[in-house]
């Protein structure tokens, strides 16, 4: 293994029992400009860390790893290193989160991670760890001189100035990377084409949203969206005509929603709204009627006119799912049902407990 690090090439130390996933990382990596080492096992990581001159920069540790498990070997660079990291997990709890920030994680990634979204975490990670050490290291030349007394502080007040316009400095830099590392979390978690929150949003944000409405007894409902009609747009006035449309119909249907409720794209045509506080069914069916109403004026585009439908599945926590990953997926099949029964319709989820049947109940 080599001993030294290119001049100006920061080095990351990727940690993972996953072959296939390390191999991603490190070509993702290496494209971008890291150098890139990787273990197996938080034994063979503290090995590599042993012969490694000088360190990693930022290591990327699996939560579930074969012996050690991460939080340990997260605990040990910690108090032998001070090796900022970033915890990778295939969980989503948000218990798992808060026992890695307990950690000392500067992020949680949640697997299968993208690896497109793995560079913009690693860089805010970078940045907020420097941004950490150069503070500290001002406060604690400040304090140092502040302790040493009033004499010593009228002695040396330019100095004290100095260390204070520093600190100024540094606290405005936190402050801008801080927005930085904001702007990178939106590249992250927003669409790029309709500015509307992505998959990978959903992915976080629908366990939380299911554990407030388990708090408060309350019901959520999650519309699973297609729009009918449109491939027949994007195949005669193309691709163009086809994202312009998305745009405009985002917007259409984004402004019947709620304060509070979310619209999110999650690729192509087909988007999903998440309704919070609901307390019967009829609440949802109301939002899928003030959603498809949206839509029944035609567009007028720059290539011509489009007229699109939609085709809309409800599922209901905790009625229909008990995790987020399940009650997409029943959404997702009422959204078929809908669609198959004649589009520019709703349809209702339901699994009945009692002999796992499943039926569809709808607005025909």
């Amino acid at each position: 293994m080599h001993r030294e690090r290119e001049t100006g090439q920061r080095c990351i130390l990727a940690i993972d029992d996953d072959s296939i996933l390390l191999a991603k990382l490190q070509r993702c990596l290496t494209l971008a400009g890291y150098r890139v080492v990787t273990a197996t096992s938080a034994e063979a990581a503290l090995a590599l860390l042993g012969e490694r001159v000088p360190a990693p920069d930022m290591a990327l540790i699996d939560v579930s790893l074969p012996g050690m498990s991460g939080f340990e070997l997260a605990c040990r660079l910690q108090q032998d290193r001070q090796l900022p990291f970033l915890f990778l997990s295939a969980s989503p709890d948000p218990a798992a989160a808060r026992k890695a920030a307990a950690c000392g994680a500067l992020g949680y990634l949640v697997k299968p991670a993208d690896v497109g979204h793995v560079l913009p975490a690693i860089e805010a990670a970078l940045l907020r760890a420097e941004d950490m050490r150069q503070q500290w290291r001002i406060r604690a030349s400040l304090q140092q001189a502040l302790l040493s007394g009033q004499r010593r502080l009228a002695a040396h007040a330019s100095e004290v100035a100095r260390l204070e316009r520093q600190l100024a400095r540094a606290e405005a830099h936190m402050q801008e990377s801080r927005a930085r590392a904001q702007a990178l979390s939106r590249l992250v978690n927003e669409d790029a084409l309709t500015a509307l929150p992505n998959r990978n949003w959903l992915r976080d944000a629908l366990p939380l949203a299911m554990a407030r409405a388990a708090a408060s007894g309350r019901m959520l409902a999650l519309l699973y969206l297609d729009l009918d009609g449109f491939k027949a747009v994007n195949d005669s006035h193309g691709h163009a005509a086809g994202d312009e449309l998305l745009r405009a119909a985002a917007l259409r249907m984004r402004s019947v929603l709620k304060p509070g409720d979310q619209l999110v794209r999650l690729g192509g045509d087909e988007f999903v709204a998440l309704i919070e506080r609901i307390e019967s069914e009829a609440d949802a069916a109301n939002v899928a009627t003030r959603l498809t109403e949206s839509l029944r004026n035609p567009f007028e585009l720059m290539h011509g006119r489009a007229l699109v439908g939609l085709s809309i599945g409800i599922a209901l926590y905790p009625r229909d799912a008990q995790h987020e990953d399940a009650l997409l997926h029943a959404a997702d099949l009422a959204m078929y049902a809908a669609k198959g029964a004649g589009k520019g319709r709703y349809r209702f989820h339901r699994a009945l407990a009692a002999n796992r049947h499943v039926s569809c109940v709808s607005n025909a």
